[in-house]
């Protein structure tokens, strides 16, 4: 064999080896791993409120507002698929995106379809598919560094996605849809926010900006889950929908922030 014909074999070997894994399938892309983070994260999040809006159109909390919510919401969804599109480094990464293309194909149909309590049980099912998707896509962007700072923004986002999905079960509550399930996943989601707050404290340093940000979704998580769990009849959860929607828009808001102030820190870190 000719060491022309070896030499290129060996540069088509290696190429090989950059395509399965290594090399970004679109090179010239600027956005960096705590972006990624934050994009798919933010795909988790919109799962979840996209659900909130579909219901309160549903159940006549706030309709307009949940039109507006639910529109917003489907179209920042497509453009942040779109822009994670043209970052994907690892097979990984390229997996876990096309199942959260394939779930979302199913839920976008749902989400535009007139709202009703008889779609509300397949609601409650593919809105877990889709959140359950986009985070096996937030892992496997935080995989390719495994920075503390990279982890912190998808700790932070996983707030701001927790305090849509313990809005959505209630609502799913008030419409009387399973009731005994939703209630159950109401309270892990609930566990799950106190353990990222615990852990956001530890992890918050000396920055002043996170630290106020921390804090202040702290104080804003209290308020909410005191609403969440303040005992009520089925008509009285209905009439406390419009404060439990209200409260969250509050934690998503500063969580919003929180997740900015954490990609920031980890885009500074990794210069």
């Amino acid at each position: 064999m000719s060491r022309t014909l070896v030499g290129r074999m060996a540069v088509l070997v290696f190429a090989a080896l950059l395509g399965s894994d290594a090399a970004p399938a679109h090179a010239g892309t600027d956005m960096t791993v705590a972006a990624a983070i934050n994009k798919a994260g933010s795909q988790r999040m919109l799962s979840q409120r996209q659900a909130v809006a579909w219901l309160m159109i549903g159940l006549d909390v706030a309709p307009d507002r949940g039109r507006v919510i639910l529109k917003e919401s489907l179209a920042r969804f497509d453009t942040q698929l779109a822009e994670l599109k043209t970052y994907t480094p690892t097979s990984d990464v390229r997996n876990a995106l096309s199942g959260l293309e394939r779930e979302w194909t199913d839920y976008r149909v749902l989400l535009n379809a007139t709202p009703a309590r008889a779609t509300a049980h397949r609601l409650y099912a593919q809105s877990d598919a889709v959140q359950a998707a986009a985070h096996r896509l937030t892992l496997a962007y935080e995989k390719i560094s495994g920075a503390a700072d990279d982890r912190l923004v998808n700790i932070a986002g996983r707030q701001r996605m927790l305090s849509q999905r313990q809005a959505k079960f209630y609502l799913l509550q008030a419409w009387e849809v399973n009731t005994a399930a939703a209630r159950m996943e109401m309270n892990f989601a609930r566990a799950e926010f106190v353990s990222g707050m615990h852990q956001l404290y530890i992890n918050m340093g000396r920055s002043p900006e996170i630290q106020a940000a921390v804090e202040q979704l702290d104080r804003e998580w209290l308020a909410y889950r005191d609403a969440l769990v303040a005992p009520r009849a089925a008509a009285g959860q209905r009439l406390a929908a419009a404060d439990i929607v209200t409260l969250s828009e509050q934690v998503l808001a500063t969580a919003e922030r929180l997740v900015a102030l954490y990609e920031a820190q980890a885009t500074a870190g990794s210069h």
